[in-house]
Parts: structure tokens; C-alpha cells; sequence
């Protein structure tokens, strides 16, 4: 009996792939989520305190200068149905994370549908675009290596949620285009940049980049101005409870302030803060009272501490910046380079074709939010994370414009042996990721604890201040920038910082004691730094915690230790 040839790009070989994408996604993500789940990242506190604010009803916690309300109303919830509290919720919270991870694969698989079906319009007599299942496999292990490797489950912040968001636009667009009479679509992308914007301010300016791709798909101006006028009205709408309540805040228009003081403090800005109070000069010790309960104000609402600092324009400075940021991509992560090789060659042996502008081709709608998402975050600062999802869209863009001669079997088992061994390539990253970040998370080495290690540690000074008289609600301060978790475990307001550690060390006993009598008389109990040389420092009072390698306390309270 002879066996039935299965061919390439049959349905069923789609359908495999599919189902390895979500198995392997999902499989990989719980595993990565539940191996890290000690991990915690400098901003977790800010984000789950303001979650516990939208819990405690409180309006207020959730209008931040700084940080956007999304995430935070999507930890709340998690806070409320698993009932977790500062002991539990950095693992219990992970749920929310694997949740955004589900949302993003959703929205990827759905942006490969889409492009799936546009795959019979593209070929020719002489050419053909990729096999579906070709095509599928590429986009969704490039997917997880941006979404796994780049993003990672292990931080809790809301850069996964806007993965999700970022593709979830994207796959509006496609709608639009695929029916661009229709109204419903371009409200649709309203809701979705709007929501956009509540995760992430950046979603603000960026927005017209959408509007403007689904302008374009409407067959003339007559018919794609009040369709795209929807789509700016109903964002505008889902806005504009925060723009109305950080404008009423500051008294002027603001959608956020991130932006002007990442550029005040990163590239240029003139004035000074008005809200920090100096309480010692040498070395300087600033304090930060802040109206909204929360562990540790100045990191709470950054942009609120910066005010007065303000952005001054410096093209020279400016233009010094993007460039790094440019080689910073390839230099963060080098392996990068293979995707222009693949392309390059892919592009030898076969041909490219990217399509038109009105109506834009499927190339147009991914490749150009895809290039300018990354080329807004090399304007100022780029993180490998931050421009994943942009990453993501113009991979998906270049592999759509490839092309294979149809008749040539030679060359066609060349490009499809080329993209196999890149699947391959993508699936090792995201293995090695998984073996390394659990390995982390879970065991200890002699260079680094590890995240459970670490979390420990924060237990471990947390009993350590408890038993030391400390209570719930005791003002605290740091020196230096050791990590705070504990303080929010021990219900501690970290109120005041010696930010400057080596200044502190170097200078005189006469100095560090005036520096700590200043915090003493703010009504501060416990100062914590980290550091071996704060050991040689015992003879002034500083204790060791114990259950911790290199956490050390300076009691102010006469009643403590």
C-alpha cells in the first residue's frame, strides 16, 4: 500500500504548527513565570501599590506622573480575586503576566490569520510568497523569542500588556483593510489605542501612526476622514478621564510627564526640583513627604520629585543620543544580526516585493508602525524590551515580502532549508532563556543568589526591623540604592535617602553623625544600606541583619535594638 505525500503547505502542516506555537508558548511561559516568581524588579512596588490603591478605591493612588493606569487596575483585580497580600503577591501576581502573555499570542495568532489569508493574492505565474505553514513558523517563534526573551514573564510591569496592545492594533489595521467601508473596525482601533494609552503614555503621540495607515486604506479622503475621525474620537474618549485628571493635577494639559523628564534628565533640562526637601548637605540627605501612602515616594511618582526640572531643547545633545541607541540595539543583543543575513540571503536567492502605499499592502501596515516604534525609542532611550513588539511587526513584515520562484524546486528547497534553521535558531534562544532565567530563579551560584535567595533576604530584614520595635506605618530611610521590598513587606514608609553612598562612606564620623541626626529629627527609626563596607562601620551602630549577606542597619530610635 503506498503512503500519502503530504503536501508542504497543506492545512494540516498549518494546523501542526499552530498547535506547537500555542503548546510551546504556553508551556514555556507558565514554566518561566513560576520558576521567576521570586524575582522582583525595581518598579514592581510602584505598580502593585498603585493596583492596592484601585482595590482601597482610591482614585488618587492611580493619577501618577510617572506611570500609567493600566496594568495597575489589571494587578488590582488579581490583588482582590487572589486575595494576596505583601508576603504572597509578587508570586501570586505572576498571574497577571501570564494573562498578558495569553493576550499577546492571542493577537499574534490572529495577525498571522490575517496574513495567512492575504498569501493567494501575492504570488504570480513566477513567483510564490512562503508555504503557509513556512510562514506560520516564522512569525510564531520570532514572537516568542520577543515576547520570552526580550519582554520576559519574570518582571512585573506592563511591557507584556503592551505587546498584546501593540499587536492587537496592528490586527485592527488588517481589518480595516480587509474591509475599509465598514465603521465598526475603526472604532475598534479607538478602543484599542485608547486602551493603549492607559497602559502606556508613548501609546499618546504614537497613535496617529495608526490613524493615519487606516486612513489610507479607505479608497479616497472623502471616505476615510470621518471613518478616522471615529477611530481619534472614541481614543480620545477612553482617554480622557486620566488626561482630565493629571491635567487638573498640574494645573496645564498633560498626558503624562514621562516623556519631558526622561529628556530633562537624559539629554537636556535646566531648573531644579521643587518638591524634595535637602536635610543635610554632606553628605546631602533629601527628603520626600508625599500625600498618597505608598512604601517609597520617590519612587512612587519619579516625575513628581522632577518637577521644576525642565526639558531644554539641545539638537547637538539630542543628536549625539540616537545614534548609540541605534548601535545599542545590535550591541544588547548581537544575535540580531542574523535576521538582515537571513534576509539578505532569502532576498539573493529569491526576490522581494513590498507592495503600495494607498491601499497600503499587508508589508506597509506592519513594517511601518514596526520601524517607527523602534526609531521613537532611539530618539531618547532604548531598551531591548521597549521595542520587542516593533521588533516583532517588521519581522513579520520582511518575511511577507519575500518571495520564491515557483518554478526553480532547487532553490525553493534552499529557502526553505534557510527559514528552517532560523526556526530552529529562534526556538534555541527561547530555550536557552527558559534554562537560564529558571536556573536563576531557583539556584544559587558563587557570582549571584538566587531570585528566591534574594527574596529571602528581604523576609529575613523585614523580621529583622519587626523585632527591632519597627511597626506598620514607621518612617524608614536608604542609602544608596539597595533594593526595598522589605520595606513594603514591613508596612514602612522609606521617606528619606542618602543617595549618594560613596560620598557617605568617605566622609568623617563628624558628617555621617550629622547626617543621621538630621533623619533622627525627621522622625525617621531605621536607616538600611547594603554593602560590605558598611561592616566596617559596626563601631558607629550599624548592625548586620541577620539572614542576609550584606543588608546593614543603623537604628535611630532609642527604643529600637
Amino acid at each position: 500500500m503506498s503512503q500519502r505525500i503530504i503536501p508542504l503547505d497543506s492545512d494540516r502542516w498549518s494546523s501542526w504548527v499552530r498547535g506547537g506555537f500555542w503548546i510551546v508558548g504556553m508551556t514555556f511561559a507558565a514554566i518561566m513565570a513560576y520558576t521567576t516568581r521570586y524575582y522582583i524588579n525595581g518598579d514592581a512596588i510602584a505598580y502593585v501599590e498603585m493596583g492596592e490603591a484601585l482595590r482601597k478605591g482610591s482614585w488618587a493612588g492611580l493619577v501618577n506622573l510617572t506611570y500609567s493606569p493600566g496594568y495597575p487596575v489589571l494587578l488590582g483585580i488579581a490583588q482582590a480575586l487572589l486575595k494576596s497580600d505583601p508576603m504572597t503577591e509578587i508570586q501570586l501576581l505572576r498571574f497577571v503576566n501570564f494573562a498578558c502573555f495569553l493576550g499577546a499570542m492571542g493577537g499574534c495568532d490572529a495577525l498571522v490569520s490575517f496574513v495567512r489569508r492575504e498569501l493567494p493574492l501575492l504570488g504570480s505565474d513566477t513567483e510564490k510568497p512562503f508555504p503557509e505553514f513556512v510562514l506560520s513558523a516564522l512569525c510564531y517563534s520570532m514572537f516568542l523569542v520577543a515576547s520570552l526573551v526580550f519582554v520576559r514573564m519574570r518582571l512585573l510591569n506592563p511591557d507584556m500588556l503592551v505587546f498584546a496592545v501593540v499587536v492587537a492594533a496592528t490586527v485592527v489595521l488588517l481589518w480595516i483593510r480587509s474591509d475599509p467601508a465598514d465603521y465598526v473596525p475603526y472604532a475598534a482601533l479607538g478602543v484599542v489605542t485608547g486602551t493603549g494609552y492607559l497602559v502606556k503614555s508613548f501609546f499618546f503621540p504614537f497613535s496617529p501612526v495608526f490613524f493615519a495607515l487606516a486612513g489610507l486604506c479607505s479608497p479616497s479622503l472623502r471616505k476615510a476622514v470621518p471613518r478616522v475621525a471615529v477611530a481619534v474620537l472614541v481614543m480620545l474618549i477612553v482617554s480622557a478621564p486620566l488626561i482630565a485628571s493629571l491635567s487638573s493635577r498640574l494645573g496645564r494639559f498633560s498626558y503624562s510627564e514621562l516623556g519631558r523628564h526622561v529628556y530633562a534628565t537624559m539629554v537636556s533640562g535646566k531648573g531644579e526640583p521643587i518638591h524634595t526637601r535637602i536635610l543635610n548637605r554632606t553628605p546631602e540627605v533629601k527628603s520626600y513627604e508625599y500625600a498618597i501612602s505608598c512604601t517609597r515616594p520617590s519612587g512612587f511618582d519619579i516625575c513628581y520629585w522632577h518637577e521644576g526640572l525642565e526639558p531644554d531643547f539641545n539638537l547637538r545633545a539630542h543628536a549625539r543620543i540616537i545614534p548609540g541607541n541605534i548601535v545599542d540595539i545590535f550591541v544588547q543583543t548581537p544575535w540580531l544580526w542574523v535576521i538582515p543575513l537571513w534576509y539578505l540571503g532569502m532576498c539573493i536567492a529569491g526576490s522581494w516585493r513590498v507592495g503600495g502605499v494607498r491601499p497600503p499592502s499587508v508589508f506597509v501596515l506592519l513594517f511601518v508602525p514596526g520601524i517607527l516604534g523602534i526609531a521613537f525609542y532611539c530618539l531618547i532611550r532604548m531598551e531591548p524590551r521597549y521595542i520587542a513588539p516593533y521588533l516583532f511587526l517588521g519581522f513579520v513584515a520582511l518575511t511577507v515580502s519575500l518571495r520564491i520562484p515557483a518554478g526553480d524546486r532547487k532553490v525553493r528547497r534552499l529557502l526553505m532549508w534557510l527559514s528552517g534553521v532560523l526556526v530552529a535558531f529562534f526556538l534555541l534562544m527561547v530555550t536557552h532563556s527558559l534554562v537560564d532565567q529558571s536556573l536563576s530563579g531557583l539556584f544559587s551560584n558563587d557570582r549571584s543568589p538566587s531570585y528566591k535567595a534574594k527574596y529571602e533576604e528581604h523576609v529575613a530584614l523585614r523580621d529583622f526591623l519587626k523585632q527591632n520595635g519597627l511597626k506598620h506605618g514607621d518612617r524608614a530611610a536608604v542609602i544608596g540604592e539597595p533594593p526595598v521590598y522589605w520595606g513594603r513587606m514591613a508596612g514602612l514608609r522609606i521617606v528619606a535617602e542618602v543617595e549618594n553612598e560613596e560620598q557617605f562612606l568617605t566622609g568623617r564620623w563628624e558628617e555621617r553623625t550629622r547626617a543621621l541626626q538630621s533623619l533622627k529629627a525627621a522622625g525617621v527609626k531605621a536607616v538600611v544600606a547594603k554593602g560590605p563596607a558598611f561592616g566596617k562601620l559596626t563601631s558607629e551602630g550599624w548592625k548586620p541583619a541577620p539572614g542576609t549577606r550584606d543588608y546593614f542597619v543603623r537604628f535611630l530610635d532609642d527604643r529600637a535594638g
